[in-house]
């Protein structure tokens, strides 16, 4: 009975630590009343000088500080302060459900919401490129590496524009060497590092931890100088830059608070540009949440309204079949969202890891796209190469800091909108590709005028025809077909060849709708008219839009709303699993009886349940088998060993006991923190077992000592009498991804070993081994 007591005890208590764990919340606050403040000791001159330029107040309530006695009596209920937000006068906070509870009913306090993700860095994946032969090739190349000159970056560099005047704050998860590498000494030698600060952290130093961020600010401002030439990795050599570091890598938690205060942080501090290759995704949200509503999203929301242009990675999920689609704070409308394409100057592909749009409530996004595989610096040394939309993002934001440099009379959103225009398809515009990749030429030359068409529509009864000028080299043609409101059915991009002719049967399918075509710098559109005959049977919200018929023509990517709309539709709440475990461990339980070898192995298949991210419930079915055995001075049914004196006689040198069963567990695994390389974290597993011995053998192998030869024999003895058919216990794992090590223990030997029957009462009550995890 005490052996009962303490295993249900064991287990209340594992469980109820799970529970009691803290977890992290924000706690808004109704006022800030009996609150002062002074913008002029609180703000940087710039940041005055933004707010005067825009006409917004300096005594705006969301830059008054929190009251200290809300914080203070929230804080006495909590296990850590993680940061606040002035701008939501909110608190971030580490805090059991119990206190939770007692916040909540504080009167000043608002609301309470959970806080239940984690940051990811947007990259993809990083091709190291050190050898010094490599850089031998850029004595060739121009002084701008081509992830530049894809954005006409050579007109800025000719006009000698290079983000001056503008100051850039840059969000990530650490910057390595950026005190020391080389590629960095122009910042470092003019003083254009003007601040730092490291939130997880909560001091000035960020000069460690994550390389990802080392290399997204090389996109903006890097220089790499050998004695034969010195290339230019970013557009923004002459910008101002504060670094923040927001990230940690685990941290199942906090980013969101500390990216929220790393948007106060560079507003205080002046900054006009903010550039951030993070963000979340499917550790927190599903995809029905990508409609501008979370947290990060309303702060960079609130960044455009004070007057600053915020770029932000789309995300690389496009190659990930469970989501697929762009990540917050991407989906918020004020933010500038950067896809990726292939790092070419002749072809035009979205790069395949780029995260579609548009976002879930049918918003246009990306807004313009860069390189997703580009130079880098390598915090080792000298250049590498990295994929990824978080150097996208980075290459536009530098982009940006010229462009503003030289209108700098407009205002933030009019300069995203202004970006948007200089990108080369625009007006055309799909959900992989943006409005293109934005031009110099557009803010140092001028708009182009005048673009002569390259293909004509050509209309043959219910048939629309679009045909294509033949041109030397290979083109790219892209088409969308777009409804009334904006939002597109479908959109396609073809690799043209010499007199190429898309077509499309069927016209009355696309009544009321225009389909818009992008082909060699040329825009054209073609509106279906009303008057064409609609087919009722055809549902475009429910069923796949056909595709074009193409000549002289090859389909790159096909997409429609349909793949949109199960992207966004309710999100999977169950998985099913494939477990196979292997014990290779037995450990007695009972005084006086003697250990035995044991190993075992099972395959389950299951369903796993989210109940949300970080809690879910599982059950699994099953076939398996135990194996234990003797050895030679030991046997299972009490046999007596003789040991042979003369030829001729026999002895026992080993026996096994194995028992094939059917398993059945029922269990609830918690999301301790995220990551691996199939997205699963870490998870503790608790449940039950229940087994039924529907069969077993039990094996003696005898050596026969005849003459100086010897023999072995085999005794089977098949579905042996001492083995309690039903068993049942308790199980726990600890997983990182897909592998984990796992503890079972037989509740029902311990209670009631006389189940046994014969001599042998020893079978291992507690079973350690790996465990294979598949998830579908």
């Amino acid at each position: 009975m005490r052996k009962l007591l303490l295993i249900f005890a064991t287990m209340l208590i594992a469980t109820q630590f799970a529970i009691a764990t803290p977890g992290c919340y924000w706690v808004f606050f109704t006022d800030k009343d009996g609150t002062t403040f002074n913008p002029y000791e609180y703000f940087d001159s710039k940041a005055i000088e933004r707010r005067e330029k825009l006409g917004l107040s300096l005594y705006d309530i969301t830059d008054y500080p929190l009251n200290s006695d809300y914080v203070n009596a929230v804080s006495a209920l909590s296990e850590e302060v993680v940061g606040e937000t002035r701008w939501f006068n909110g608190l971030g906070i580490m805090a059991e459900s119990a206190n939770i509870e007692k916040i909540k009913a504080l009167p000043f306090v608002s609301r309470v919401v959970e806080i239940a993700g984690e940051m990811d860095v947007a990259s993809y994946e990083g091709v190291e490129d050190d050898e010094d032969e490599n850089f031998d090739v850029f004595m060739l190349k121009p002084e701008l590496l081509p992830q530049l000159l894809r954005m006409q970056g050579e007109k800025f560099a000719e006009n000698n524009i290079d983000g001056k005047g503008l100051r850039i704050a840059v969000f990530d998860g650490g910057f390595p060497k950026v005190d020391k590498h080389e590629i960095f000494s122009n910042l470092r030698d003019n003083n254009q590092i003007l601040k730092t600060w490291n939130f997880p952290n909560k001091k000035e130093y960020v000069y460690g931890w994550s390389t990802h961020g080392t290399m997204t600010l090389s996109c903006i401002a890097g220089v790499w100088q050998t004695k034969y030439k010195v290339q230019k990795l970013g557009l923004a050599t002459g910008a101002e830059f504060l670094l923040a570091r927001t990230e940690v890598n685990p941290e199942p938690f906090k980013e969101e608070i500390w990216w929220t205060q790393a948007m106060e942080w560079a507003d205080q501090n002046g900054a006009d540009i903010i550039s951030s290759s993070l963000g979340y995704g499917k550790e927190r949200y599903y995809t029905k949440d990508m409609d501008g509503t979370s947290h990060v999203a309303k702060a960079a929301n609130m960044a455009a309204r004070k007057g600053m242009l915020v770029c932000n990675s789309m995300g690389n999920e496009a190659d990930d079949a469970t989501w697929r689609v762009l990540i917050t704070p991407a989906d918020a409308d004020s933010v500038l969202a950067v896809g990726g394409i292939d790092d070419s100057l002749d072809e035009y592909r979205h790069i395949s890891f780029s995260s579609f749009g548009p976002t879930a409530d049918g918003r246009r996004k990306p807004n313009v796209v860069a390189f997703g595989h580009a130079y880098v610096a390598n915090p080792k040394g000298g250049m590498t190469m990295a994929y990824g939309t978080s150097f996208s993002c980075p290459l536009v934001a530098g982009f940006a800091a010229c462009a503003w440099q030289t209108k700098r009379d407009l205002t933030a959103m009019q300069m995203m909108a202004e970006i948007e225009k200089s990108g080369d398809v625009y007006p055309y515009f799909d959900y992989a590709l943006g409005y293109g990749v934005p031009q110099a030429g557009y803010f140092v030359d001028g708009p182009k005028v005048n673009v002569e068409p390259t293909f004509e529509f050509e209309k043959d009864g219910n048939t629309l025809k679009i045909k294509c000028q033949p041109f030397a080299e290979n083109a790219e043609v892209f088409y969308n077909i777009m409804r009334g409101d904006g939002s597109l059915f479908s959109y396609e991009h073809f690799d043209t060849r010499e007199n190429a002719v898309i077509s499309f049967d069927n016209m009355y399918i696309y009544s009321n709708c225009t389909v818009n075509v992008y082909y060699h710098g040329y825009v054209g559109s073609y509106k279906i008219g009303e008057d064409a005959s609609v087919d009722l049977s055809y549902s475009p919200e429910t069923r796949r839009m056909p595709q074009a018929k193409a000549t002289n023509a090859t389909s790159m990517m096909s997409r429609d709303l349909t793949q949109s709309n199960r992207e966004y539709s309710r999100p999977k709440n169950h998985h099913l699993l494939l477990q196979m475990n292997a014990g290779f461990a037995g450990v007695k339980t009972f005084e006086g009886t003697t250990n035995k070898q044991k190993t075992a192995f099972s395959a389950l298949v299951g369903v796993q349940w989210d109940a949300c991210k970080r809690y879910h419930l599982g059950a699994g079915i099953g076939m398996g088998f135990d194996d234990y055995w003797g050895n030679a001075s030991d046997c299972l049914d009490g046999t007596l060993i003789v040991t042979p004196a003369i030829p001729g006689t026999s002895c026992l040198i080993r026996d096994r006991f194995r028992t094939s069963n059917l398993n059945i567990e029922l269990f609830q695994r918690v999301t301790l923190a995220h990551g691996g390389l199939m997205h699963n974290g870490l998870t503790w597993d608790l449940g039950v077992f229940g087994m039924w011995n529907f069969e077993n053998h039990y094996v003696q192998v005898w050596q026969a000592a005849i003459t100086d030869n010897f023999k072995k024999s085999k005794i089977v003895h098949k579905n042996y009498d001492f083995i309690c058919p039903l068993q049942w216990g308790v199980k726990t794992a600890i997983t990182y991804d897909i592998i984990s090590v796992y503890a079972k223990l037989r509740v029902s030997d311990l209670l009631n070993p006389s189940l046994y029957y014969g001599s042998y009462s020893d079978f291992m009550k507690l079973e350690i081994g790996m465990q294979l995890i598949i998830s579908y």
